[in-house]
């Protein structure tokens, strides 16, 4: 092949790839996202409201020590369960059985001078009549005769406090329930004003856990409470733990304790710092799984005839709070900051504040999303 022949072929060939390469159609652009959303309607559901809360026994009560002096004995484990009356530790008794043994002494000495003065006066009245003495004499006698019956009286009372205080050594639980230790043990100088140990009757276990103000009222509306003399109440005079459902408890583990309680109280005032009220639910426990100072979440079960309900892909979280884009009659978007409870198998939100009914609600690609935003 000659020179131009080489020439000729070369252009062809670039002419053939400049025409393929313009005939060439461009890729086409991908489509845009296309949202889902849903208008927003009441639905019947069964909701669960959880509250942080704290256990605690119906009865706590610190072990003091009356008396003072060297612990002798201590007869418990801590984490047992003791009866009531039983012997939880013994303060040597030495110093109390000597004044024991004083106060009987001077009990003795204060009677027998009681049965002298008795004598004396006896003796005096006799005289008198014979009015061989005078009525000063008398009186006199008489007066020795019932300082004689106070000083009895004194030491008798002298002689039980000698014996209450050496009673005092041995020191009993209070009551039944579960006891705690604070490291006092055989050797320990026990002191008033110290507590000895803890006995908690965990037989009936009360959980305390908050509403906030929302809560309160959406609570006080569902159940229809009022105010009686003795708190909150439901209607026709039922009692509040009547009235409301019961409260299932989900301990640490994320286990269900085995028993659901009862509310029996809710707080009649808001706290100021706080803008919650107190409530107290009831658990029995018979097998002493609960404990004083365990947390766990209280679950309440609410009933709802009408909520709004909206898939978990539609919200945005923001810390502690959380965000639904509604769609404008524009067609463009904004954010609501929204009140809501998870639903039990963690796919729904129910709206309690923040959006109505005949709202339309973005579901989906919602990281996608911002204010004024047209998606349609």
């Amino acid at each position: 092949m000659n020179k131009s022949h080489l020439i000729i072929c070369l252009a062809t060939i670039m002419a053939a790839g400049l025409f393929f390469s313009c005939g060439k159609k461009k890729t086409p652009e991908k489509p845009q996202v296309k949202f889902e959303t849903k208008v927003l309607q009441p639905e019947s559901r069964i909701y669960n409201m959880t509250f942080p809360a704290t256990l605690s026994g119906t009865s706590e009560v610190k072990v003091y020590p009356q008396v003072e002096g060297i612990i002798k004995v201590k007869n418990y484990t801590a984490g047992t369960r003791v009866r009531k009356g039983q012997t939880l530790f013994v303060i040597d008794p030495t110093e109390y059985r000597l004044s024991v043994q004083s106060a009987e002494a001077q009990l003795s000495v204060a009677k027998a001078r009681l049965e002298t003065t008795k004598l004396q006066y006896e003796s005096n009245q006799q005289l008198f009549a014979q009015k061989v003495i005078s009525d000063y004499v008398l009186k006199t006698s008489l007066n020795d005769y019932n300082s004689a019956k106070a000083s009895v009286q004194q030491a008798e009372a002298q002689l039980n406090i000698a014996r209450t205080n050496l009673g005092y050594c041995t020191v009993t639980s209070p009551l039944d329930g579960v006891i705690g230790s604070n490291g006092f043990g055989v050797g320990d100088m026990a002191v008033r004003g110290n507590y000895l140990c803890e006995v908690s009757d965990n037989s009936v276990i009360d959980a305390d856990f908050s509403l906030n103000e929302t809560q309160l009222l959406q609570t006080i509306k569902k159940f229809d409470l009022r105010v009686t003399e003795k708190g909150l109440a439901g209607p026709k005079g039922k009692l509040l733990q009547d009235a409301m459902p019961g409260v299932k408890l989900q301990l640490k583990d994320g286990t269900l304790y085995g028993h659901d309680g009862k509310v029996t109280r809710i707080d009649a005032i808001v706290s100021q710092g706080t803008g919650t009220v107190t409530c107290e639910a009831e658990f029995s426990n018979p097998d002493g799984v609960l404990r004083s100072g365990l947390s766990a979440l209280a679950i309440i079960p609410i009933e709802a005839d009408s909520v709004l309900c909206v898939p978990q892909t539609a919200a945005v979280h923001l810390q502690d709070q959380l965000m639904f884009y509604r769609v404008k009659k524009d067609g463009t978007v904004e954010g609501i900051i929204c009140q809501a409870y998870s639903s039990n198998d963690g796919k729904e939100y129910y709206i309690t504040d923040g959006l109505k009914p005949g709202d339309e609600v973005v579901t989906n690609g919602v990281r996608k999303l911002s204010n004024g935003m047209k998606i349609r």
